[in-house]
């Protein structure tokens, strides 16, 4: 049998016209095509999924150097929150300025007393200059979760204001940043990243620089490996596929991305980091395994419900049925005892007692024939 090589960029042409496209008029997402870079079902994953809070936190807070006088002007050397510049950067493009630097700071927002409940952000930083920003990655759909992120700023900008004399209100601008693996927006014209800012509609104009809420909707992302034009394509990209792959696709494989893999490889996270990891993996299989038992009960109730339900149905059906044909059969009776009487007397003619009994002559005239009356 002859033997063909298809071109690599040829192999998801079928699946490029036949897959349908959802209501944003993109291609339905659905990972990439089945390719040699993603996983199979079963496989070993190879490196962290960052769509989960410990393996975005791993990744884009832990990741890196810690900037010293040794490293810091070594750009051969990742220092800590690198990759988190970059695709910050690449999101904000000419809405936001770029990130120069990445200093992080404290998670942890206090309440106001030890009665309150704390804040806990997944990522905080500022940029050296007079900006900070909150980070927040979110797998989960969440109805109020546009609204969390809102509170989030107000906290961090009231903890801010320190009680004094002068009380001073020279708040330091915030940025918050949603990533969120579910559609936060459902007008479908919102693009998969915009920006929420305090602003003058009717003149154009924002009126206050304090507070930026950007918000990323991955499902909005539907481009695949064959379609990633610049470094934002490229972060969205790993940010949904990067927990999927067990490979450096080529076109991936560049100075700026290279250490993002060797940083996500699960074989090369650091011990601390890859106990976190493996905490993180054992609580999700955990809590897989409890919804599966769950499932599973709840399949096994609904069946006894609905087996007792038909029982009960099938015994009132067939209780009915049996009454009713034991009424009939015994108004047969009582019917065919009167019409015998009536025969014997001779007093009223066949069609007479059909007529009285409402049943047929030709019923009578059996009755009669049995009784030797004829």
């Amino acid at each position: 049998m002859k033997k063909y090589l298809i071109a690599e960029e040829c192999l998801d042409l079928a699946w490029r016209v036949c897959e349908r496209k959802n209501t944003y008029g993109r291609i339905k997402a659905k990972g990439d095509p089945p390719s040699q870079y993603f996983l199979k079902e079963g496989d070993e994953p190879v490196f962290i999924n960052p769509l989960r809070d410990v393996g975005f936190k791993i990744l884009f807070g832990n990741s890196g150097q810690h900037s010293s006088g040794a490293n810091s002007n070594d750009k051969s050397v990742l220092k800590k929150g690198d990759l988190l510049k970059e695709m910050l950067n690449s999101f904000f493009g000419p809405k936001i300025p770029a990130i120069t630097q990445v200093r992080f700071k404290n998670v942890e927002a206090p309440g106001a007393t030890i009665h309150n409940r704390k804040v806990v952000y997944d990522l905080c930083f500022s940029d050296g200059s007079k900006r900070e920003f909150i980070v927040e990655m979110q797998n989960q759909k969440i109805s109020f979760l546009f609204n969390r992120m809102h509170n989030y700023l107000s906290r961090a900008h009231s903890l801010v204001m320190e009680k004094g004399a002068s009380f001073d209100h020279n708040q330091t601008p915030l940025v918050g940043v949603l990533i969120a693996n579910c559609i936060i927006h459902q007008d479908t014209r919102v693009p998969c990243i915009s920006m929420a800012e305090f602003a003058d509609l009717e003149n154009g104009v924002v009126v206050t620089d304090l507070s930026k809420i950007m918000t990323i909707e991955l499902p909005k992302f539907n481009k695949n490996l064959n379609e990633l034009k610049d470094n934002k394509d490229v972060f969205l990209f790993l940010l949904r596929n990067l927990g999927k792959l067990k490979k450096i696709p080529p076109q991936l494989d560049t100075d700026l991305f290279r250490p993002l893999f060797e940083h996500a490889k699960i074989a090369n996270l650091k011990k601390e980091d890859f106990m976190l990891f493996d905490e993180d993996r054992t609580w999700e299989r955990k809590r897989q395994l409890e919804l599966e038992t769950a499932l599973d009960d709840a399949v096994m109730e609904t069946t006894m419900e609905v087996t007792k339900q038909v029982t009960r149905q099938v015994t009132r059906q067939v209780t009915e049925q049996v009454t009713k044909q034991v009424t009939e059969q015994v108004s047969q009776i009582k019917t065919r005892t009167f019409i015998e009487a009536l025969l014997t007397k001779g007093l009223l003619s066949d069609e007479d007692i059909a007529e009285v009994t409402q049943v047929s002559v030709a019923f009578v005239q059996k009755v009669k024939e049995e009784l030797s009356l004829t």
